[in-house]
């Protein structure tokens, strides 16, 4: 018969009680179905979204360090849409912001928005859907999974130091064209982009009527394109390291486009490419495209040279070597 110690018993019971006392005093996970905030509210800890979820105007929803929100994966007929089969947005789980969505997470905690699913895949959720807000600021944020990482119409919005990784569209943004009637309709949108990576996407970066500034980003390998700019949009896209996607830079109508001091090389089909309906001259200056043959770099533009119904893309002078874009200079 083996004989234990008064000792080693007393030592196995402390652990004991310490073990559990640590499982009683975890915070179990916030589970929230179809949910309209209409006070301020603060998340923290585990976050599982089984629907959609409306920020109320003039309501600011703030989001702790560290903080974990997992969405559901649901279709298009099911009850926790917030706007039913019929909605002109995502017929998926997502956070809709009509107020503030202050999500300030560290480099030590990030936040982290992503699928609750085992089999997590591109578009699994809506977005982080911002209509007609202003002043809401994403900050070391990571969103995985959605169909957009971030979907703004008519609204103002800073995004700094984050990653859009596995969605379909990393961030995107536009004025309100396609709603009459709601109380943004026909704002532009202006986004500030920083410090982010957005890769592996379906697409990068697209923006359309719009204003802002995109800098110091790392917009690579994403499965279409790195940026798609489309028709007036007076944006700065500069300081940006532009590679490994299938165009680095596709632009639609795109007037008062500002692409200057950017990495943009080795994207697959083109650097540089116009859309069949791009009327209007690019500028494109202090580029470096990989290369200081400029034969070599013409090769990687689709413009003009290649089809005469299209635009000139004008990239002279090209920087005759790679721009530190993450200091931006």
């Amino acid at each position: 018969m083996t004989i234990v110690s008064r000792s080693r018993l007393i030592a196995a019971w402390g652990l004991l009680v310490a073990l559990l006392a640590a499982g009683c005093g975890r915070t179990p996970p916030l589970e929230l179905h179809k949910t309209t905030i209409s006070q301020d509210t603060t998340w923290r800890g585990t976050v599982i979204l089984y629907g959609g979820v409306l920020v109320e105007p003039g309501v600011t929803l703030t989001v702790a360090p560290g903080t974990l929100v997992k969405l559901r994966r649901i279709d298009e007929t099911s009850p926790e849409n917030m706007f039913g089969i019929d909605s002109p947005y995502y017929p998926y789980a997502e956070i809709i912001v009509r107020g503030r969505l202050i999500a300030r997470g560290t480099p030590d905690a990030p936040i982290v928005f992503t699928s609750a699913e085992p089999d997590a895949r591109a578009r699994d959720w809506g977005a982080l859907n911002f209509l007609g807000s202003d002043g809401s600021v994403l900050e070391y944020v990571k969103v995985l999974c959605a169909y957009n990482g971030v979907h703004a119409h008519g609204s103002t919005l800073t995004i700094r130091n984050s990653e859009f990784v596995k969605n379909g569209v990393g961030i995107s943004f536009k004025s309100e064209e396609e709603t009459p009637g709601v109380p943004w309709f026909g704002k532009r949108s202006r986004l500030e982009i920083s410090g982010c990576v957005i890769a592996r996407n379906k697409g990068g970066v697209g923006f359309r009527n719009s204003s802002g500034v995109i800098e110091r980003n790392e917009i690579r390998d994403n499965k279409f394109f790195g940026v798609f700019a489309k028709e007036k949009s007076d944006v700065v896209v500069r300081y940006n390291e532009i590679t490994g996607n299938r165009k680095g830079v596709y632009l639609y109508q795109v007037e008062g486009l500002r692409l200057e001091y950017n990495n943009i090389y080795d994207n697959r089909d083109y650097n540089i490419a116009p859309a069949e309906a791009q009327d209007f001259p690019v500028v494109a200056p202090h580029n470096w495209f990989g290369t200081r043959d400029l034969e070599a770099v013409a090769e990687t533009i689709f413009d003009r040279a290649e089809d005469a119904e299209l635009a000139e893309v004008l990239i002279d002078p090209v920087a005759e070597a790679p721009i530190d874009w993450e200091k931006g200079e």
